[in-house]
């Protein structure tokens, strides 16, 4: 089983020519107990970049909201902190990590058409029995519900959606983007099933990125997969003129396996995009579940060499 999610840039009427592809430094795996193998390289596909129109993003100065935040903006989960942004690297919470809250901090969520804040306690134990550091939030519905999308919450003033942030319709354009990246993974889908399409400018550079998920699994998250089953999400950005696309994860069942050594399924989703380090950028919020279980993954735009790459993660299942 293979696990697929690509971003790119473009606007949704892209139809033309040649693209070239990058592959991602890494493929989001991080559900926990699952059999899903590395992303494999990045394959080419045929249309050409287009740039929009539309002007960069700009403000007069950081919007700051009052509040009661941490020193250090933590991002969290309702199972487990992710980690932070120390201004010069990120941080993983680790089993072993001591969080910079004290209890009672403020928390901006961060999920796709939610516009909320709340509280949280203390440094406390989280997903049990697995006892993973993290933080007792107010309200955790704020940010999903499983199998998602699914969000994260983050102790920050600053406007976290500083840049365009849309979803979109597909006129077909990137169900066929989708079509060419699961042949190159052996599954050959003529109409693949669009489940997010998301066009977003997260350098605020008046470029637009467009991030999908494709997705169809036969019985759902099931313990097992059924052949044919695929939830692929990937980035297209334009880079130098011309469009790449970064895979963020992927799961794609060409061969089931047995009812004794059996492939599971992955269900990928977009809970975010947001500014999660301060800097202006906006990171990308990726959520994966299983048939009991769930991670969230932050994934960041490191440069136009090495394009998107994980940053923080946390994850709870059996």
């Amino acid at each position: 089983m293979a696990v697929l999610l690509v971003i790119g840039a473009c606007s949704p009427d892209d139809t033309s020519a040649s693209t070239t592809l990058v592959a991602p430094t890494s493929t989001s795996t991080s559900a926990p107990a699952t059999t899903s193998t590395a992303a494999p390289p990045a394959t080419t596909t045929t249309a050409e970049p287009t740039t929009t129109t539309e002007p960069a993003t700009t403000t007069t100065g950081p919007v700051l909201l009052p509040g009661d935040w941490a020193d250090r903006p933590m991002i969290v989960s309702a199972f487990g902190a992710l980690g932070w942004w120390n201004g010069s690297s990120w941080v993983q919470v680790e089993s072993n990590t001591s969080l910079p809250v004290e209890g009672g901090e403020d928390y901006q969520v961060a999920r796709l058409g939610v516009e909320a804040t709340t509280t949280a306690g203390p440094e406390t134990l989280t997903c049990e029995p697995v006892g993973s550091p993290g933080v007792e939030l107010a309200e955790p519905e704020l940010l999903g519900e499983w199998p998602g999308p699914y969000g994260v919450a983050i102790s920050a003033p600053w406007e976290l959606v500083p840049h365009v942030v849309e979803e979109i319709d597909d006129n077909g354009t990137y169900a066929g983007f989708a079509a060419e990246l699961l042949a190159a993974r052996g599954l050959n889908v003529a109409e693949p099933q669009i489940k997010q399409l998301i066009r977003a400018d997260l350098e605020g550079d008046g470029v637009n990125e467009v991030i999908v998920v494709a997705e169809h699994l036969e019985d759902g998250l099931s313990p097992l997969a059924s052949s044919g089953d695929y939830s692929i999400a990937f980035m297209r950005k334009v880079v130098d003129g011309e469009v790449q696309t970064a895979i963020l994860g992927e799961a794609v069942i060409t061969d089931p396996g047995t009812p004794e050594d059996p492939e599971i399924n992955l269900a990928f989703a977009i809970g975010a995009v947001a500014d999660l380090s301060g800097d202006g950028t906006m990171e990308v919020v990726v959520s994966s579940a299983y048939y009991e279980g769930l991670s969230v993954e932050v994934w960041e735009y490191f440069n136009d060499d090495f394009g998107m790459i994980p940053a923080v993660t946390a994850g709870c299942g059996a």
